[in-house]
């Protein structure tokens, strides 16, 4: 499940190599940046370990985030029950972001933490998943072959 730990993160993840980048853009608005990282900057797997980092080009409310995180569940065919105990555990875990913010998923061994560092603050860990199902349900919004934007995908994976 997800939780709030506003401790001091431990960031071995941002020496680890980049893998692929990619802009999501939506009609004429650019929604964000994002890159992702492995220890070796090869894509393996869902399962990790890997960073995703996304760098917010426009505003979004957290529970817009919160909302089309539940949409891409759905597209991706988890179970309603799932999603619902999924969102849940997520509620309160996603800022509200403006331009300039970054949010950072990290995943390995079956643990997912957030990192969330506005263009104001220093990096801070906002949430962490222990549930190994939801943790790679998260990282399969971008990572998967069935995600809503396949082009991000690969571009990320090094496969562009």
């Amino acid at each position: 499940m997800a939780a709030s730990d506003t401790s001091q993160p431990s960031v071995e993840w941002k020496n680890w190599q980049t893998v692929g980048s990619a802009t999501l853009s939506w009609g004429f608005w650019t929604i964000y940046d994002s890159m992702l990282a492995t220890p070796d900057g090869r894509y393996e797997s869902l399962g990790g370990p890997l960073s995703l980092s996304i760098t917010y080009r426009r505003d979004i409310d957290g529970e817009d985030l919160l909302e089309a995180t539940g949409d891409q569940w759905e597209h991706l065919g988890y179970e309603p029950s799932a999603i619902d105990s999924w969102l849940k555990a997520l509620d309160g875990v996603f800022p509200d972001v403006v331009k300039g913010d970054q949010l950072i998923y990290t995943l390995n061994a079956g643990k997912g933490t957030f990192y969330f560092r506005s263009k104001d603050e220093d990096l801070r860990q906002v949430g962490a998943i222990s549930d190994p199902g939801m943790a790679n349900a998260f990282a399969a919004i971008w990572l998967s072959p069935k995600t809503s934007y396949p082009k991000h995908r690969l571009a990320l994976i090094g496969q562009k």
